[in-house]
C-alpha cells in the first residue's frame, strides 16, 4: 500500500522585472475582449489585481521605483519618548524656579526677622 504525501509544496514569492510588467500589461490592454484578457492573465500567470495595480503604476511614472516607506504617524516610540522626556523637563525647570523663589523669599523673611530681633532687643524694655 502506498502511502500519498501531505507535504504542502510552498512557493516562493515572485517577482518580474520592469520591462516584463510593461510588456505584460501591453498585452492584456491590447486585448480586447474579457476572453482575451483571461487568456493573457492565464499564460503569464498573474491575477488581474496585479495587473491593473502595474497599469496605474505605468500610469503614473512609478514603476520601478522603490516602494515608499510607511507613513510617518507621529507614533514611533523613540520620538514619544523624546517628547515625554521633554515635557518632564520643563516641569522641572518650572518646579526650580519655584524652588529658587521660595529660597530668596525665605532669605528675605530670615534677614527681617534678624534686623527685626536685633533692633527690638535694644528698644524692648528689660523686665
Amino acid at each position: 500500500m502506498a502511502t500519498e504525501s501531505t507535504r504542502v509544496d510552498v512557493r516562493s514569492r515572485r517577482s518580474w522585472p520592469v520591462a516584463e510588467k510593461e510588456r505584460i500589461v501591453a498585452a492584456y490592454r491590447a486585448a480586447d475582449t474579457p476572453t482575451g484578457r483571461g487568456e493573457v492573465m492565464r499564460r503569464e500567470g498573474v491575477y488581474q489585481s496585479l495587473v491593473w495595480r502595474w497599469g496605474q503604476q505605468i500610469d503614473a511614472g512609478t514603476l520601478g521605483t522603490k516602494r515608499p516607506g510607511p507613513k510617518a504617524t507621529g507614533k514611533d516610540k523613540a520620538k514619544i519618548r523624546v517628547r515625554e522626556l521633554e515635557a518632564q523637563l520643563e516641569r522641572a525647570k518650572d518646579r526650580n524656579r519655584a524652588l529658587e523663589e521660595l529660597v530668596v523669599t525665605q532669605g528675605k523673611c530670615l534677614a527681617l526677622h534678624v534686623d527685626v530681633s536685633v533692633h527690638g532687643s535694644a528698644n524692648s524694655p528689660k523686665f
